[in-house]
This record gives structure tokens, sequence and C-alpha cells, in this order.
């Protein structure tokens, strides 16, 4: 067998990528479990395949692998020179930098048109609570009243108007320019704050509530705004029995969460920092795979193997067909109705608690307890395929990985906020019944992300690659990475003290993100543990019960590592 490659001159290295991909595509199978006959001819091939003038040439037998495996390490040592040049550039000067490719990207879509997936959306919610009686006569005398639900005046003085110093909260994108530019509106692009927010009258509880800013997640951000900037903010004020709630709403091209926790902190000091007014910036906390692989010491063998762990995702084989990840396959499309599921608050003590006792991290604890909800949730629906398989599922999720950043970076407006993140797969164990089995399971993939420079790779490809292949391409291959695993899942750390949101108090928080996956996100707040679930109502049936299924993972792992659970959970 042999395989010719037809390159025309104009679009020689966008055509060989394109062929080359598709070429992966197809031998991806074998290509994960045996990449390692590495030979110098394979070597010498991809090289030639990469830098070629010539219009056509072939490939043929045992040749074939030999250039898959040439090309990859092709990438991988470059893509290290690159990793360690661009380092010590850093080191002599800041460098301005302009739109990276995953933020075009993120505006542009990610997915194919036909998959129905709306605008990458981050919501984050904050609630307060109701003022009483004696907040009331107290604020007549002080002017100070931190309960209830603030103005559209302070959250357009407080908040809209320090985030439009940012150049990426006050411009518009640009994406085929691949840049931010002034908007078309007012007297030279100025925005009137006001046109950023919009406020809605509920009456009812908290159900009601979260189930109105459910409701808004698909609202656009994008065109059909008269050329505002892509976010804003939704003040929902609630006269019923439950509580009120502002909601910003960001469009994940302006930046990820890493840089919008940075821009936010300034704007949401605690009491006490106010009281002393000393607001700080607090570090930048990412994934520990993300941090940790900036700083290995990384080997052409580990980034080769990065690569070609990355490259053959998009082709791996599709989860297992549970109840739970059965609307995961090719045709797969967004419904367009997302149903959002509250978790029950945890104590975040508690769950540092378990995790030192088990000698694991919180996001572990919280992927255990996740991946138990998912298991009991299968058996409650008499799951046959978890029956037949037990421990050998495969039930995936992908973790964005956010990338740190330098101090001088978050401090400067025009380069604070910026996309510097990659989805990770990660097998969570759905199998497994025993729940300490699940951990160890969980605990071995988590490490096994952090030893490998696979996030950074990652990064590499849809930065560096990426933006050579045809859009088309790139979103086919998003849409075939997202329909073979079962869903996404971020777990966030949040301030540690109450904050201030317009002056008022912020009594919990909740992070939404409509996506074409089943989606977890769990954040903590001031001591607690937040959490929901965004899903498919008509594809997960009888779901209502997920949330404490999630909690009774956590006390069934409580009483095997003989913690005590704390009164509001049990």
């Amino acid at each position: 067998m042999s395989i010719t490659f037809k390159i025309s001159p104009k679009h020689r290295r966008q055509n060989f990528l394109a062929l080359w991909h598709s070429h992966i595509i197809v031998c991806s199978g074998n290509l994960v479990r045996k990449y390692f006959p590495f030979s110098g001819r394979g070597v010498c091939i991809g090289l030639h395949a990469a830098t070629t003038m010539n219009d056509e040439f072939t490939v043929s037998g045992s040749d074939t692998k030999s250039l898959i495996i040439g090309t990859l390490g092709f990438l991988a040592v470059a893509s290290y020179y690159a990793y360690h040049h661009h380092n010590k550039k850093d080191k002599r000067t800041a460098i301005k930098r302009s739109v990276s490719f995953t933020s075009i990207g993120l505006g542009v879509g990610s997915f194919p048109p036909q998959a129905n997936v709306k605008e990458p959306i981050i919501n984050a919610a904050v609630y307060f609570d109701k003022p009483n009686l004696l907040s009331s006569i107290i604020s007549i005398g002080s002017q100070r009243n931190n309960s209830g639900c603030p103005t559209a005046q302070d959250v357009a003085q407080q908040i809209i108007t320090p985030f439009l110093e940012y150049e990426r909260f006050s411009r518009v994108p640009d994406l085929e320019r691949h840049t931010f530019r002034p908007s078309a509106r007012g007297n030279n692009g100025k925005i009137n704050t006001l046109d950023l927010i919009r406020e809605f009258n509920i009456n009812g509880d908290d159900e009601i509530l979260n189930r109105t800013i459910v409701d808004h997640l698909q609202d656009t951000l994008g065109s059909g705004r008269d050329d505002l900037p892509w976010w804003e903010v939704l003040i929902f004020r609630n006269s019923g029995s439950g509580a009120s709630a502002c909601v910003l709403r960001v469009h994940h091209i302006i930046g990820d969460g890493l840089a919008l926790v940075a821009a936010f902190a300034k704007l949401t000091a605690s009491r006490k920092e106010r009281e002393s007014n000393d607001i700080t910036t607090p570090p930048t906390t990412p994934s520990s795979s993300g941090a940790a692989v900036t700083k290995r010491k990384t080997t052409i063998w580990s980034l080769l193997e990065a690569a070609g762990h990355c490259l053959a995702l998009s082709a791996t084989k599709y989860d297992d067909d549970t109840v739970f990840s059965k609307m995961n396959h090719a045709t797969m499309k967004h419904s367009g109705v997302r149903k959002a599921l509250i978790f029950p608050t945890v104590p975040l003590d508690f769950v540092k608690k378990l995790k030192d006792a088990a000698g694991v991290t919180v996001n572990d604890i919280i992927m255990a307890a996740i991946s138990q909800a998912i298991h009991d949730y299968c058996i409650l629906q008499n799951d046959q395929v978890l029956a037949s398989k037990g421990n050998s599922i495969q039930c995936r999720a992908l973790l964005p990985v956010g990338f740190p950043r330098s101090s001088d970076e978050l401090k400067d407006k025009s380069t604070a906020l910026r996309n510097i993140w990659c989805m990770v797969s990660c097998d969570i164990g759905v199998g497994y019944s025993d729940i300490e089995e699940r951990l160890k399971h969980i605990r071995a993939k988590t490490m096994e992300m952090k030893e490998k420079p696979r996030a950074y790779m990652q990064m590499q490809i849809q930065n560096k690659l990426a933006p050579l292949i045809p859009v088309s391409l790139g979103q086919q291959t998003v849409f075939d990475t997202f329909s073979r695993h079962s869903l996404v899942m971020t777990n966030v750390p949040g301030p540690s003290e109450e904050i201030l949101f317009a002056g008022k108090t912020v009594k919990s928080v909740q992070l939404f993100f409509d996506n074409m996956l089943t989606q977890i996100d769990v954040i903590s707040y001031a001591g607690q543990v937040y959490g929901n679930i965004i899903y498919d109502e008509e594809q997960l049936p009888s779901f209502d019960g997920f949330g404490q299924r999630y909690v009774a993972a956590l006390v069934a792992l409580a009483n095997r590592l003989k913690i005590d659970v704390p009164a509001e959970v049990k």
C-alpha cells in the first residue's frame, strides 16, 4: 500500500497539514499504542513532509507509520525549542501579545454549525440575602446597608465602569483581523454603562430564580447587540421568598477563568479588605497539571508521547453507551434546551479533611463524588452496559487546564484578559463500585496528567498548528473530541471570605456554562463548596436526585476514612 500526497505550491503547508491530520485520524488506533517504534528514517520522512518544495511525494509500506511518527517527532522538537526560546525572550523583555488563536476560535465558534452549539459564555452568579428590618434601621443612621440586591446605578458605577478600563471589556472583537477594536456606539466608542445592564423582576423561590437565570444562558453576547462589547450584567430582583442575584455574563473570547477571577477580585473585595483599604489581587492558582508542566523539565520523548495523545484524541473510542453517556455520538447536537440542577452546599473544611485523610487533592475528592453519583444513577436506571462491563467502562471528562501568568501581565489592563488554557481528557472510573477504589483510580489519572506534558502540548497544537488548517476541519476536530467524552467538569477556587458586589454582601455563588456536553461546575466560596450540573432533561430522565447522590458519595467516603460528617451534610 502507498499513500501519495499532492500539495499545491500556493497552499502547500495548509494542505499538507490537512492531509496529515486526516491520515492520523485513520491510523490513530494503532498510533496511540505503537508510536514508540521511532526510527531515524521516520524523522527524515517527517522533515521532508513538513519542508518539501515538491508538489507531490509518495510514502509506501512500512514508511507510512514512520511518516506519522517522524512528523510528530518534528512537531515535538519544534515545540520544545519554541517553549524554551519563548521563556528566554520573556526574561529579556515584556512583549505585547496579539489575540491568540484560542481566543479567536472561541469567537468564531469552536463547533461545526450543525452541532447547534451557542456562544461560549461564562455566567458567574452571585446571590444576595433579603434586607431585614434590623439592617434597614441600622442603614438609616449609618448610610450603609450591605444586604439586599444592588441597584443598576451601583452596578454601573462599581462594576461596569472599572471593567471598562480593561481593553477587552471596552472593545469589540474583530475576528477577521484577530484583534479588539473600538465600539462604533456613542462618541468615539465610549460605552454607556447602563447599556451593559439588564434588569428582571421576579416573584418566587430560589428554584424559580435559578430557572430564570438558566433561561438566559443562551442569550447572545455577539452580533445583534448594536456593537456593544461582548459582556453584560443581569440583575434579578426577587420580591418573592427566594434570593436576588446578579449574573456577570462574559463571552469566552474576552478571557479564561483565571483572568476573569483576577480582574473580578479587584472589584469585589472582602469586608476586611474594604475596611482596611488593602485590596490585593490573589495569586493565580491554575490546575496543577498546567502549572507543573511549565516548571518540570521535559524531554523529547515525553513531548512526543504528549503530541501523539493530543493529536489522536479526536479519533479515540467513544465513551461506553451508559444511560449517562448514550447521547454522545458522531451526530449529536445541542437540543437548545438545558436544565440546571443545583448541588447541596458542602463545607469546604469537610472536603479538606477527606483529602487529607486520603492523601489526595480537593479536586480528586470532588471528581470521585461526581463519578460515584454517575455510577449510582446508572444503577438506578438499571444500566446494562455498566452491569456487563463493570470496572472496565470508559467514561471520560474533559477538564479545563489554566496556565499561570505573571503578576505584571495581570496588572496591565491591555494584557490581563487572555485565554491560556486547554482541555485535557481524564477517565473518572465510573465502573468502580467501591468508593475508595474509585478514588485511587482518579488519583492515578490526575497524577498522570501532572507528570506528562499533555496540557502544554495541547496548548501548542491549538495555538500553533490549528491556525494552519481550515476552520471547518478545526471545528470538526473539536466536535469529534467532545462527542467522544461524557461531560465537562470544572472546579474553581473562589474567595475564602465573603465579598461585596456593588456594595452588597454576596451570600453564595454559582458558575453556569451551557456546553455541547453535560457540564458540571464546582466553586468554593467563603468556606463552602457550591456546584451545579447543566444537562439535557430529555436525555437524562429522573435526574433530580443527582445532587443528593453527590453528597451521599462524600458521606460514604467519610465513613470509610473515619471522618466526622457535619450535621448540615447529614
